[in-house]
């Protein structure tokens, strides 16, 4: 009976973290931006963000955009710094997701950045 109960918290356990961890979004890879023809890329390996491609500005090819990435409070927002021209310096900005085919980059409460796969 007691090893019944054990195995059945476990399944449950399991099940509930299962269900958690489907709603996180893989943020991995290539990303497109909605306001200019640049593709910028995720890498979690390295914790930054960094331009592909830019058809407009081709020497911004490489240039970390975000770094010091991190999974935020919940399994759909993520903690970052951004380079401010405005600051003169690395700012704190947050990242959202709502479905996992955007991602919203906001400052101070504000959307400054929007990227779509």
């Amino acid at each position: 009976m007691f090893k019944q109960i054990v195995l059945s918290s476990i399944l449950v356990t399991s099940l509930f973290f299962t269900e958690a961890k489907g709603d996180q979004c893989d943020i991995s890879g290539v990303w497109n931006h909605s306001a200019k023809p640049a593709k910028l890329i995720i890498d979690l390996s390295k914790a930054e963000i960094s331009v592909l491609s830019h058809e407009l500005n081709p020497e911004a090819i490489g240039l970390v955009v975000l770094k010091s990435l991190a999974l935020g409070s919940t399994l759909s927002s993520w903690n970052a710094k951004m380079y401010s021209a405005a600051e003169g310096s690395f700012v704190d900005v947050q990242i959202t997701s709502t479905n996992c085919h955007q991602l919203s980059v906001s400052f101070s409460d504000k959307e400054v950045l929007r990227l779509l796969r």
